[in-house]
């Protein structure tokens, strides 16, 4: 009986862990996801592109 019991509780910590990191891993997905976060990745992308445009079509000189 009291090995039942002991399995028992620990399937409730199991799940109420499980629980906890599934909230967590729910609200970074949600911070990812909200659209500012969306627009400021795409500017940093948009920004990241034209540099490396710039570069292939005009590479500074090492500097000495």
């Amino acid at each position: 009986m009291l090995l039942r019991i002991r399995w028992f509780f620990m399937g409730f910590i199991a799940s109420l862990a499980g629980i906890a990191y599934a909230r967590v891993k729910l609200r970074q997905a949600r911070r990812r996801l909200a659209p500012a976060a969306l627009a400021n990745r795409g500017k940093h992308a948009a920004a990241a592109m034209l540099d490396r445009t710039a570069d292939r079509i005009d590479p500074s000189p090492p500097a000495l």
